[in-house]
């Protein structure tokens, strides 16, 4: 992180400038020369020369001047490049004790950070509900610090309260910063006392260090596609690759999704049943496909023995010649004499 002011800077910048330096020791460079002719609305070429000469991602300049008094402008910058930028103008408070002001951190210490206040739950599509959203953004990166996995319970020993406050007249425009919500940073300190609960103690909070009030001030929103890139970020060293199609689900089972090839359903062998078994149409439907002999019988073919195929002939005669028999005409006969007989009917 970049600190630096204007040419001008008086004592409630100074304070601010002074308060984030404590806070984001040793991962802040703050230069005490004054710059004179910067304007970071206007140009950003010159803060963003300073921060890529420091390799610092974030700036805080402060500056002082009639139009814009008490003005705090913090700005983002992604490959050397501005991303956005925010101004807070930095509302007048009765002198403050030197007691009040001392704000001691020690070594591996993480403050609390609670936002309060409707105006940061609003998820509407609005442009003040993104506005905020990007202000709660860069709080976070300028007071939560290195990211950590774990922390000891005796490093959480401070609060940073970041209240907004209700719109005074909610008829008039919210693009007058006299009508905006006033952001409210407090510091607190975690007290621990004994409590009915012995696992859980009671908690209470008792304010140190400086408190300042805002009123937000012009802003600048990134890029969609510069903000799509600069959320991007490639494997950590210490993190493990991600196998395909391996999920763990929210009782902690890991499941896994195997593809396999096209299979045949047909040869599938299923639960064996009586329903299910072939009938008797099914199996004369078989017979018909195979050409058996009874099919060719029936389609008009004549079974021929091997001495009359040979001659073509049958009893020395000529194939289109029939010989019946005297016992043959006495068959029929009797065929035709006898009387149908009385069938029994079931």
């Amino acid at each position: 992180m970049l600190i630096l002011h204007g040419s001008k800077c008086p004592q409630p910048v100074a304070a601010v400038l002074k308060t984030v330096h404590t806070l984001t020791k040793p991962d802040a460079v703050q230069l005490h020369k004054k710059n004179e002719n910067i304007h970071p609305f206007e140009d950003p070429s010159s803060l963003e020369f300073l921060a890529l000469k420091n390799e610092c991602g974030v700036i805080v300049f402060g500056t002082h001047s009639k139009k814009r008094p008490n003005n705090i402008t913090i700005m983002r910058t992604y490959d050397g490049k501005l991303l956005d930028m925010l101004e807070l103008l930095i509302l007048a408070q009765p002198e403050q004790s030197q007691k009040d002001q001392a704000l001691q951190i020690g070594v591996a210490m993480k403050p609390l950070i609670l936002f309060s206040g409707s105006q940061w739950d609003d998820v509407s599509a609005s442009s003040q509900a993104a506005q905020y959203r990007t202000i709660k953004s860069i709080m976070l990166d300028l007071f939560q610090g290195e990211e950590i996995s774990s922390i000891e319970v005796e490093g959480l020993q401070y609060m940073l309260m970041i209240a907004a406050g209700e719109t005074s007249n909610p008829s008039a425009g919210v693009d007058d910063p006299v009508n905006r919500p006033v952001l409210h940073l407090r510091w607190y300190k975690i007290r621990t006392l004994r409590s009915d609960n012995p696992k859980v103690p009671r908690v209470e909070l008792d304010p140190v260090g400086p408190s300042f009030d805002f009123r937000v001030g012009r802003y600048r929103e990134a890029d969609v596609s510069t903000m799509r890139d600069a959320l991007r970020h490639g494997r950590k060293p210490n993190e493990a690759r991600t196998k395909k199609n391996i999920e763990t689900d929210l009782v902690g089972d890991k499941m896994g999704r195997v593809h396999l090839g096209k299979q045949d359903l047909s040869t599938l062998q299923t639960r064996k049943m009586k329903g299910l078994k072939r009938g008797r149409a099914d199996l004369e439907e078989e017979q018909l496909e195979d050409g058996s002999e009874d099919d060719a019988m029936d389609e008009g073919g004549m079974e021929l023995d091997e001495e009359d195929s040979e001659d073509g002939s049958s009893g020395g005669g000529t194939g289109d010649e029939i010989s019946i028999g005297e016992d043959d005409d006495e068959d029929m006969m009797d065929v035709e004499d006898e009387k149908p007989k009385r069938q029994r009917v079931a």
